[in-house]
């Protein structure tokens, strides 16, 4: 007797998966291709703005520093792209700057040069950034603010979505 023998029908062929398990097979791929689907059409087809900002305050013995990421994850590209980012100590503003990445296609990101400013670690202080940009709604303007507190490094993730 050989190793296939037992998996042979009548007639001599080799049946792998009976009917049973082809038909699981069969449903499994279609789901599996309808969400792949899915997936291309909302990365690639449907039109939408969608902006994410990465902000890292990191603290050192040298200075204090925001670094920050830009990303178009959207179809549509964004013009007229402009950054400010502000360090507050209360209501004294101890650093400022800003940038003009311009047009950001889609899929594109930017980072932005370290904002370094000099305070007490201990200190509370508040990180404005503001991005101003043109889209397909037009001008917009949309505003972050976190709170840097406690000694360390800090992570913050924000999204903005249009359709």
């Amino acid at each position: 007797r050989t190793w296939y023998e037992p998996n042979c029908i009548s007639g001599g062929k080799l049946m792998i998966f009976s009917r049973e398990q082809k038909r699981i097979l069969v449903k499994s791929g279609t789901v599996v291709l309808a969400l792949f689907l899915i997936f291309i059409c909302y990365s690639y087809i449907i039109p939408r703005t969608e902006i994410e900002i990465d902000t890292v305050y990191h603290s050192s013995y040298s200075a204090l520093f925001v670094q920050s990421k830009i990303n178009n994850a959207g179809t549509e590209e964004i013009t007229d792209l402009k950054i400010k980012s502000s360090v507050w100590n209360g209501s004294e503003m101890l650093e400022t700057e800003t940038h003009y990445p311009g047009i950001l296609q889609a899929k594109q990101s930017v980072k932005l040069p370290p904002l370094l400013f000099d305070g007490p670690h201990a200190d509370e202080y508040d990180l404005l950034i503001v991005l101003e940009f043109s889209g397909k709604e037009g001008k917009q303007s949309i505003v972050y603010s976190y709170k840097i507190k406690d000694y360390g490094n800090l992570a913050w993730h924000d999204q903005f979505l249009e359709f």
